[in-house]
């Protein structure tokens, strides 16, 4: 029998002490960049890059968000500088942490089943994490067809190789912060012991 694979997860990750509010208001003033994928999304969809390849520091925003590959290091953008909440949320992460961005969905948007391939505990080294920063009740997040039940300053492991979609049918953007990271003893035994996990109703393959 195989071992059942994980959708997703709460984690104990306190914000308790951390007002994103004026950060989002930071965040809000700058320009952010259409996410690249169009045929995964109607709508807007848009990014802020604050965790990047150092190789790309200097480049343009597009090269800062969507350049995941690369082999140097991962670096604080211009942006994140600013964010001095969300520079300690991230802090928090006690594993090596790779891709950070803001991922704003737009009112009346929506983002399309679809698979980030290898994204997961099971499949690859990597995780990816979802913090809500600005959410309604209106947005409704699926993974493997079962809604995450995401609240603000809630912290979600995602499974990503599974199929997942979002619809943001308020009249307000969802925010959510993106963590990338590999996967550590520390991070797995965060996830592992996680009260709200849900499990994927097929094998992914």
């Amino acid at each position: 029998m195989s071992e059942p694979v994980l959708a997703f997860a709460k984690l104990d990750l306190s914000m308790e002490a951390l007002n994103f509010s004026d950060d989002l208001e930071v965040a809000r003033s700058h320009e952010w960049i259409s996410h690249v994928n169009t045929k995964y999304y109607q709508g807007g969809w848009d990014v802020l890059p604050l965790v990047v390849p150092q190789e790309h520091l200097n480049n343009h925003i597009i090269l800062q968000s969507f350049s995941h590959n690369c082999e140097s290091p991962w670096v604080e953008s211009q942006y994140l500088k600013r964010l001095p909440n969300i520079k300690a949320q991230i802090a928090r992460f006690e594993c090596e942490v790779l891709s950070v961005r803001l991922m704003r969905l737009h009112p009346n948007s929506s983002i399309r089943p679809h698979r980030d391939a290898g994204l997961s505990i099971e499949a690859s080294s990597q995780a990816r994490i979802h913090i809500p920063l600005e959410i309604s009740p209106d947005v409704l997040f699926q993974v493997d067809g079962v809604s995450v039940p995401m609240e603000e300053n809630s912290v979600w492991y995602i499974n990503a190789d599974a199929v997942h979609s979002v619809k943001n049918n308020g009249n307000t953007p969802r925010v959510n912060l993106v963590v990338d990271c590999n996967v550590n003893e520390w991070l797995f035994k965060l996830i592992m012991a996680s009260k709200e996990k849900t499990y994927c109703c097929e094998k992914v393959s």
